[in-house]
């Protein structure tokens, strides 16, 4: 056991390159992952790390170890899961990570129904724009845009993001319908921020001169605050249909320029690459990809 134990300390620490963030991933400190290593060293007869002040990294020794380590560990891990999946429901915390617009528009929603189903989970759910390391902050299932790159990670793609612009049919009256991405230079714009970093999320078009220096004449870090600005008349904003959707069928907004809409990357369902999921995150993933099917104009707009 005491093997098992060091070799878990000594995959954690070479997956982070950090004594410090293989304690934090296994709930003891730093100095209790750098005594293991130090007693599977002694018992090897071999230096498994090349060690500096500030770093750690493999040794050749250290990187071969390392591989067969991973291999006993994913496959007690995988013959826990599969027989725990077969008699334990799922329960337990249950740490989730999603970007702020598809938590707030998306999954918000959901949640009363999957608690109802899954009681005995106690969901633990992180808003987040930033990129995050998945391993390393403890997370178990994750939702982001983009290629995923990680070989260490699993994903199941959930759809292509569409942003249509869209306006109230007060404003559209007033100012007038933009006919190319260019008209937009003449009107007031509603802009999203990324809380994270403070930058302004692109207004992306299929044509020439996409990416223009359009006016700023609001900017929110909020999709909600934005979707009731250009409800309200105080510009034409740049939004994700599964945000815009329901405005646009009760005719409070109207989409403009969609024959110039491009898809903005893809949205996926990622965790940690063990074959065999818990209940508790094979369960929502499940749940998800579900919620996704039964509605698909989530991410297949049909005013185009």
């Amino acid at each position: 056991m005491e093997s098992l134990k060091g070799m878990t300390a000594f995959v954690s620490a070479a997956e982070l390159l950090s004594y410090a963030g293989a304690g934090r991933v296994l709930g003891v400190s730093s100095s209790a992952i750098a005594k293991s290593i130090a007693r599977l060293e002694n018992e090897l007869g071999v230096r498994l790390f090349h060690r500096t002040t500030r770093s750690i990294g493999l040794t050749e020794e250290g990187m071969v170890f390392y591989d067969r380590c991973k291999h006993i560990l994913d496959d007690i891990c995988d013959a826990q899961a599969m027989i725990s999946s077969t008699r334990l429901r799922s329960k337990g915390r249950l740490r989730v990570s999603v970007p702020q617009i598809f938590g707030h528009n998306l999954l918000m929603p959901l949640l009363p129904r999957f608690l109802k189903e899954y009681p005995e989970i106690e969901l633990d759910i992180d808003f987040e724009d930033r990129v995050i390391d998945i391993i390393g902050e403890g997370i178990d299932v994750a939702v982001r845009s983009g290629e995923l790159r990680d070989t260490r990670l699993i994903g199941h793609r959930l759809g292509e993001q569409h942003f249509v612009v869209c306006g109230s049919h007060y404003y559209l009256e007033k100012h007038g319908c933009p006919q190319t991405p260019s008209d937009l230079l003449k009107h007031s714009c509603i802009h999203f921020k990324y809380p994270s970093n403070g930058l302004l999320a692109q207004w992306s078009f299929s044509s020439p001169n996409t990416h223009l220096n359009l006016p700023r004449n609001l900017i929110f870090n909020n999709t909600d605050a934005g979707l009731r600005a250009a409800i309200d008349g105080l510009g034409l904003a740049h939004l994700p249909v599964y945000v815009s959707e329901p405005a646009i069928k009760n005719k409070s907004l109207q989409p403009i320029l969609t024959e110039f809409m491009v898809p903005l990357g893809s949205l996926s369902l990622i965790w940690p690459s063990n074959r065999y999921l818990s209940p508790k995150v094979r369960d929502f993933v499940d749940f998800v990809i579900d919620a996704v099917r039964s509605n698909p104009s989530i991410f297949e707009p049909k005013f185009v």
